[in-house]
């Protein structure tokens, strides 16, 4: 896919099961791509600290029209993008208009390690 919506995701998202014989909780992630995302860099102005202004560079996810990531992602979710980490910065936000023409997800992410 080309334009704006050129993009691909794959989301990660770990399922804790129960306990190995050694107490260890077990986890199991699967991956999910997601194809026909916009990715767009913003901006976010943080605190002042020591009389700098934090930049923090986050970028707005639009999903493909007419699917939900609401039910793919969550708080524990990583967001794999051009060969980079990404940890959502908050809820998945669905959009559902009356004619469901323009259906589509969006969410903020943030660099892992930032």
């Amino acid at each position: 896919m080309i334009g704006t919506h050129g993009e691909a995701i794959t989301v990660q998202r770990r399922t804790l099961g129960e306990p190995d014989v050694d107490g260890e909780q077990t986890e199991t992630v699967t991956e999910t791509m997601v194809e026909g995302c916009g990715v767009q860099p913003v901006m976010d102005m943080g605190q002042a600290l020591f009389e700098q202004t934090v930049i923090v560079p986050r970028w707005k996810v639009i999903g493909p029209y007419g699917q939900y990531l609401s039910t793919l992602i969550d708080g524990n979710s990583r967001i794999l993008w051009r060969d980079k980490a990404y940890k959502p910065t908050g809820p998945v936000q669905d959009y559902r208009t009356a004619d469901r023409l323009g259906d589509h997800s969006e969410f903020y992410m943030l660099e892992e390690g930032r």
